[in-house]
């Protein structure tokens, strides 16, 4: 008797196959991006660390300079080398070439870029090199380059490379190829090595190291070495293990964890409200069978179970089909953030993500399917054989409506300012705002009757006007079972809000930026490296000539340079930054970003007292106010200095600004990063950026000239892509909701089976019978968008409104073309997904379908 009775549920998933697949796929789907998104964070570290244990395996402690920018001095060397327990230390200074083309233009991408490593030839290397064809560079103006970046670009031992240096264009020859101790893959990246003393007139770095490795005599007690290293070398360096470089790695990358868990878990909790759905159709389609089964002595038990069985064969095997599609994904989103240029190495694919996605994924069909079977054993037999249902009344409805408001607004309200917040920690503030959205889409589950039925009622009007005969049948439906048509468009409206609330972010960031570039920037071109972007820290920078050459063109005016360096923000540690170098005295010819707390004249002259100009919105956040004291951190001094205004500048990280001397003495940093231009008053603005054109085109090709509209173009390009991915995640979890639509119409036909026989009896057409079911998934999808679109432009709109500090005068800029593009992308897939569910209602016998029972 057992048996066979749990047998049941076996049967049951053969008997509707349809709804089967359907709620499996959802399960693939979500699982699927759980994997996807888990593989995908796990390779970004799994890079990492290979950098580290392949660069640095045999080396014990990494001294950089505080706060990660600047460069160390000369003596530092020495210094490290000089304390007891030190074996060895041995001095890097990086920069960056870009690869010319045979065009003499820079080639575009990874391929293009290579990250130079200048170190003592005769001495210890820095890094972990594993020479394998070739030798090693001497002491002359030479390279050599990473196996498998050379391998992809066809560059061999004995070639010749041109290349854009930050003192112009070279032709330097390839000596010799290495790998990393483990074969590091670096995402593409190009990396090469080359002597120190040839390499500093390239980079324009004549004194000075990014970093210093050091072997330690016993590595047994590295602990108390890096102790005493600290101690000797100060605070304006930074000792660490490569373990901890890692770790702090590591948690730079939270943030961005957190963020692809959010949209993963999107996916999942929309494929968890399909489970819910689908196995209360099931629920409801059974009432007779089930009431049967407990009038002939099943127990509540016995039918929870049996519902419960059925979920966990959907569960297992739609988790392992979900690995596969993950891996997939995972994969397209490997290379997805390759194409944006961020360093991802081989997939890398462990058992501790499948095994979480897997759990995960039978977790959510067993949450999505408990409510349906407690329900199913909760069913009154006698009730149950009439076939009676229970409603459920105003009162109930008021009070999940009055629940659903209340988990929703802390999340509508709060969650734009803890997803943005730059002051605490990233990971922290990712948790609390998943959290806070999570519970928001848990209330638009809960008020989903009250929205989304008054909204069916509204569209099923002029549906009625187009269709009389269809329209009346789909809105009748659709009423029959309130209840269930608002569960499924709800789905698609959690989807289609996030898709929404995403774009509204994308279109308020692009739009503020674009209003504050044209009011701050007074210059009428830039000049930088090719392909530089202010969040590198001033990775690439150019030699000092070029702003010599192009303050003797005809008609130039202003010619300031602006120099960049990573730090750590102040008052929060290991938050990233910027310190931005400017001059002073020329500044404000250039650039009429907003102060706050003193005139432009004001401020600017603190900085030339060796003060400093903080961005508005960071300043606000931890509480800096114009007059406090701020302490500068840098490995060449370490002093206190004044805020002398709060700068609401657009710039890709929290920045501080200060002048060039105070650039050069606290963080050592003398070259030049960007050179902001403007023509001489009463010049032809245009005709004198054309004569920089030329002038960097056939000097110094390594280099760009960009417009203020450039520049837009730019950082909307880099939001877009950021966004987009996101967006992309976000894709699979309407698919998702659309998947709910399908099984609900295929539920619809299965309940109106005798009425649709008898609309065939009495002459109704197999196409009106088609055409009410696709009125009827009209209804449902266009309810959805409808509600999607409306929640997602309220909480865009009011997380927007948060994000003042974050982004000072930020206002809100509503996508209408996009938003109206998804919806009605949207509706359009549901109504095409109705079409398999539509055909078989027509396909109907008329005969069988009059004796369903």
């Amino acid at each position: 008797m057992l048996a066979s009775f749990d047998g049941l549920a076996v049967r049951q998933l053969r008997t509707r196959r349809l709804r089967s697949a359907l709620t499996t796929f959802g399960i693939v789907l979500g699982v699927g991006m759980v994997f996807g998104v888990l593989t995908l964070t796990g390779t970004i570290r799994s890079t990492f660390d290979h950098v580290i244990s392949s660069a640095w395996g045999s080396k014990d402690l990494i001294v950089t300079p505080a706060g990660g920018g600047g460069l160390l001095r000369d003596s530092t060397v020495e210094q490290a080398r000089a304390v007891p327990g030190v074996k060895d230390a041995s001095g890097m200074v990086g920069g960056v070439f870009t690869r010319l083309g045979a065009d003499g233009r820079p080639v575009k991408g990874t391929g293009g870029r290579m990250w130079v490593a200048a170190y003592d030839t005769a001495g210890t290397p820095p890094y972990d090199f594993v020479w394998v064809a070739g030798r090693r560079p001497g002491s002359g103006a030479e390279l050599a380059v990473e196996r498998r970046w050379a391998g992809d670009h066809g560059i061999k031992v004995g070639q010749t490379l041109r290349v854009g240096t930050p003192a112009g264009p070279r032709t330097l020859p390839v000596v010799g190829l290495f790998k990393f101790s483990d074969n590091l893959n670096f995402g593409g990246q190009g990396l090469a090595a080359m002597p120190a003393g040839a390499a500093r007139p390239l980079f324009g770095i004549a004194s000075g190291y990014h970093q210093i490795s050091i072997e330690a005599s016993d590595r047994k007690d590295v602990g108390a070495l890096q102790r005493r290293v600290q101690a000797a070398l100060g605070s304006g360096v930074e000792v660490r293990t490569p373990q901890g470089v890692g770790n702090d790695t590591a948690r730079q990358l939270q943030a961005l964890d957190v963020v692809l868990y959010f949209f993963a878990g999107v996916a999942l909790f929309v494929g968890g409200f399909l489970i819910l759905n689908a196995f209360n159709m099931t629920v409801l389609q059974r009432t007779r069978e089930l009431g049967m089964l407990r009038t002939l002595g099943a127990t509540r038990r016995m039918v929870k179970r049996t519902v419960l069985l059925e979920a966990l064969v959907l569960g297992v095997v739609g988790s392992l089909l979900g690995l596969g599609l993950g891996l997939g994904l995972a994969v397209g989103l490997t290379q997805l953030m390759k194409g944006f240029g961020i360093p991802v190495g081989n997939l890398s694919v462990g058992l501790g993500p499948a095994v979480i996605a897997v759990i995960t994924g039978l977790i959510a069909t067993f949450t999505g399917a408990y409510w349906p079977a407690r329900r199913a054993g909760r069913i009154a037999p006698i009730r149950a054989v009439l076939g009676q249902r229970s409603e459920s009344g105003a009162r109930h409805r008021a009070a999940r409506g009055i629940a659903g408001l209340v988990l929703f607004l802390p999340g509508a309200i709060f969650g734009g300012s803890l997803w943005m917040n730059n002051t605490t920690s990233g990971a922290l503030s990712g948790l609390l705002a998943t959290l806070l959205t999570m519970a928001m889409f848990v209330g638009m589950v809960l008020a989903a009757p009250i929205l989304i039925t008054p909204l069916v009622g509204l569209l099923t009007r002029p549906l009625r006007r187009l269709s009389p005969t269809g329209g009346r049948m789909a809105g009748d439906a659709t009423r029959t079972n309130a209840a269930r048509t608002a569960a499924t468009a709800v789905a698609l409206t959690i989807g289609l809000s996030v898709v929404v609330v995403n774009s509204g972010m994308t279109s308020s960031f692009l739009g503020t930026i674009r209003s504050q570039i044209d009011s701050a920037y007074a210059r009428d071109a830039t000049v930088q490296p090719y392909g530089a972007r202010p969040e590198e820290g001033g990775a690439q920078t150019m030699d000092a000539s070029v702003r010599r050459e192009i303050a003797a063109l005809p008609g130039a005016g202003t010619v300031t340079p602006l120099r960049l360096t990573a730090i750590e923000m102040p008052l929060r540690k290991s938050l990233p930054g910027l310190a931005q170098g400017l001059d002073p005295a020329v500044y404000g010819a250039v650039d009429h970003s907003p102060i706050q707390g003193a005139t432009r004249a004001q401020a600017l002259a603190g900085l030339a007292r060796g003060g400093v100009m903080v961005s508005g919105g960071y300043a606000r956040g931890v509480g800096i106010h114009v007059g406090d004291a701020v302490r500068l951190h840098g490995p060449s001094g370490t002093r206190s200095a004044r805020v002398a205004g709060l700068v609401n500048a657009v710039t890709p990280l929290p920045s501080l600004f200060v002048s060039l001397r105070t650039m050069r003495e606290i963080y050592g940093v003398t070259n030049d990063a960007q050179l902001l231009i403007k023509a001489r008053h009463g010049t032809d603005d245009a005709a004198f950026v054309a004569s920089v054109d030329r002038l960097i085109a056939r000097r110094h090709p390594e280099l760009e000239t960009l417009s203020t509209a450039e520049i837009k173009d730019q950082i909307s390009t880099e939001v877009n892509r950021q966004f987009g991915l996101f967006n992309a995640i976000l894709y699979v979890a309407i698919i998702v909701s659309l998947l709910g639509v399908v099984n609900t119409l295929a539920m619809s036909v299965a309940e109106r089976t005798r009425e649709i026989g008898l609309l065939r009896a009495l002459g109704a057409s197999r196409w009106l019978v088609r055409l009410s079911m696709l009125d009827e998934s009209l209804l449902i999808t266009s309810s959805g968008a409808i509600a999607g679109v409306g929640l997602g432009v309220l909480i865009g709109w009011s997380w927007v409104q948060s994000l003042d500090t974050f982004m000072p005068g930020i206002a809100f800029h509503l996508p209408v073309g996009a938003i109206a593009t998804i919806a009605l992308a949207a509706v359009i897939l549901g109504v095409i997904a109705a079409a398999l569910p539509a055909r078989r209602a027509a396909c109907l016998d008329v005969i069988d379908a009059l004796a369903y029972e």
